[in-house]
């Protein structure tokens, strides 16, 4: 069948191009038609502008290439296989910007309250990155957690450990961006650009740091500013995936660490297993609480949604993501 999906041709430049897609599925595939696709500005990003390839692992950077991986659609059929969905329900899926996909459905095909809009539901996908952060820490309510980066995942992260009792900060070189997360709930935020985030986190704990740091962004630099503002036995969480390469002086970071006793955590949500066990949560029930967050309104999604988007702007989104950060922030296409 003839589908339309996203390619990114070559770093800096995506554009909407005619593609085929096979009709016949595998036992375990859902063919699904999408009604929304939602950007991830970072893991996206990387393959957008070519940061990809400064990565020390992954594909090289493979130009054409495909993107996208939040796809929120209707089911029009199913393999032999699967039980997750039916044809006629809305689901969630790991899948691509594109027309139609063929999702995974023994990963990942949930289906979605169906009295929500897709617009909100589909941010779920960007909020299932951010839930690892509280599936990995130990926060407690009363928990002081620093949040670097208000992006999507770092917003989302924001809003789940206050859901959990923590008492957050957030930070961000952004106004916009720090505005939206004011208006999803986080009251306390400083523009580290401006700012000292030193002594705001300082005046804040009473010179004592903070319990839990998340950076968000990927960024190495941070990681080590948030190492230092992190209190002894505290935890430092890396929920952003550094990419660029950094040359800097880790020495203080690593004595911080070392001398305070502070635990460094990778928060890849793929470490989590796909589905729950009696010792451990999966990612398939992070994604059931995370939809009924948004549509009981406990997640918030109006403020991020700065672009609700035809597939045919994908250039305008994915540039404006990469370089406009006080207007762009969380993008939705809208394919139907």
């Amino acid at each position: 069948m003839h589908i339309q999906e996203l390619i990114v041709q070559e770093p800096g430049r995506i554009e909407l191009c005619e593609g085929k897609l096979d009709e016949n599925l595998a036992s375990h595939e859902a063919l699904v038609e999408t009604e929304y696709s939602v950007v991830s500005a970072g893991t996206e990003g990387a393959g957008f502008t070519g940061l990809v390839k400064q990565m020390p692992f992954g594909d090289d950077g493979q130009y054409p290439r495909g993107t996208g991986y939040g796809n929120l659609g209707l089911v029009l059929a199913v393999g032999s296989a699967v039980t997750m969905c039916t044809p006629g329900d809305r689901v969630i899926s790991f899948s691509r910007h594109a027309s139609r996909v063929k999702a995974d459905a023994g990963r990942m095909a949930l289906p979605v309250p169906g009295d929500t809009p897709g617009e909100k539901l589909v941010f779920a996908r960007i909020a299932g990155v951010s839930m690892s952060a509280l599936r990995s820490s130990s926060v407690q309510p009363g928990d002081t957690v620093l949040v670097i980066g208000m992006g999507l995942v770092g917003n989302f992260v924001a809003q789940i450990l206050q859901l959990a009792g923590a008492d957050v900060m957030a930070a961000d070189l952004s106004d916009l961006r720090l505005e939206k997360a004011r208006a999803c709930g986080i009251g306390r935020t400083v523009n580290n650009g401006r700012d000292s985030l030193k002594n705001a986190v300082m005046d804040w704990t009473g010179g004592r740091g903070v319990h839990i740091a998340v950076e968000a962004i990927g960024i190495s630099e941070l990681v080590a500013e948030a190492t230092l503002l992190t209190r002894k036995h505290g935890e430092v969480i890396l929920l952003g995936s550094p990419r660029a390469t950094a040359v800097f002086d880790a020495t203080p970071m690593l004595l911080h660490l070392h001398l305070k006793a502070i635990r460094m955590i990778g928060a890849l949500e793929w470490r989590w297993p796909q589905h729950s066990s009696e010792r451990t949560r999966g990612i398939t029930d992070n994604y059931r609480l995370l939809l009924q967050w948004i549509a009981d309104g406990r997640l918030k999604t109006d403020p991020v949604l700065t672009h609700l988007a035809s597939p045919q702007d994908c250039q305008i989104i994915y540039r404006g993501l990469a370089s406009q950060q006080e207007e762009f922030l969380g993008a939705v296409f809208k394919w139907r």
